[in-house]
């Protein structure tokens, strides 16, 4: 048994807390699985798992291992990755989380073009509206919307986001049109909050010298993800304040209204973020640098 194989399987295992769900991931018989473990195990003189029938759980010695053998695992691939020369020499996985409006409207309308250079390369491509674990969830990077507050990640700027201020015509209708910031005493903003705590909604807006500003105003609904707030705007619950990359369409079709265009939040940086690493999978390099054209080709 390779043992480079055997640790892969064993990160499988560690993330997923089950052989059998690893063995479905992985395509293999569980027995593969739990036999490359037990080898791996019987190679480092220690048990790595604690099994019992409900769950698998790392012990102390699984918790100390587990870093040390996705870096040389990681290595490894950074390593043999450098030697890839042409388009179809270029193979492995890569996988990255960013916000679902990004991921529709910027990357797969061009993503063909990435698969017919690169056919050899499978994208796996996630959208939370929480911040992942790059380590642990085994992502290579993320793209993110908004400042920034990670110092344990490489930030890399793609572009920046103008904000808007919308509605749809339902609301306007039943709560008139908002002209001026005293108006917003009579209207209702819809709240994005990731844990839909307890808060005091705001409208948020840069005044004249560019300095950020808030106006408290009422909501009556909550939410924690980018599609219900736009889906709450267009059943007419309410404001929402978003880059306007998210709304051109629904705008261009009526289905929102731009409001108070003097009164938009600073635009909203977008960029990359990847672990501090020593080396960066050529595959991973490639196609962050292909994100960034794509990103300034469209910007």
């Amino acid at each position: 048994m390779n043992k480079f194989e055997a640790m892969q399987r064993f990160l499988v295992v560690a993330q997923t807390g089950s052989f059998t769900k690893s063995a479905e991931q992985l395509g293999l018989p569980k027995s593969a699985v739990s036999q490359s473990v037990q080898l791996l195990e019987k190679s480092l003189g220690t048990r790595l798992f604690q099994r019992s029938t409900r769950r698998v759980t790392l012990t102390d010695d699984g918790e100390q291992f587990l870093p040390k053998c996705r870096a040389i695992l990681h290595d490894l691939d950074s390593l043999e990755s450098q030697f890839q020369q042409g388009g179809d020499e270029i193979k492995g996985s890569i996988k990255v989380d960013m916000p679902g409006r990004f991921l529709c409207n910027f990357v797969l309308p061009h993503l063909e073009q990435w698969r017919q250079t690169y056919p050899n390369v499978t994208l796996k491509l996630s959208s939370n509206d929480y911040q992942v674990d790059l380590i642990k969830q085994q992502v290579d990077f993320v793209v993110r919307v908004g400042e920034l507050n990670d110092s344990a990640l490489i930030c890399r700027k793609l572009t920046q986001f103008s904000m808007l201020n919308c509605v749809s015509p339902s609301y306007i209708k039943k709560y008139g049109m908002p002209q001026k910031l005293d108006d917003l005493q009579h209207h209702l903003l819809i709240d994005y909050n990731a844990t839909l705590g307890s808060r005091q909604a705001t409208f948020d807006y840069q005044d004249q010298h560019r300095n950020p500003q808030q106006v408290a105003m009422a909501s009556s609904v909550s939410v924690n993800t980018t599609e219900a707030y736009l889906a709450a705007c267009e059943a007419g619950l309410g404001i929402i304040q978003v880059p306007k990359i998210s709304v051109d369409k629904a705008i261009l079709a009526g289905e929102l209204v731009s409001v108070l265009d003097d009164y938009v939040y600073q635009s909203m940086p977008v960029s990359m973020l990847y672990p501090s690493r020593r080396q960066v999978p050529k595959r991973v390099q490639l196609f962050m640098d292909w994100l960034d054209a794509l990103v300034k080709k469209q910007g």
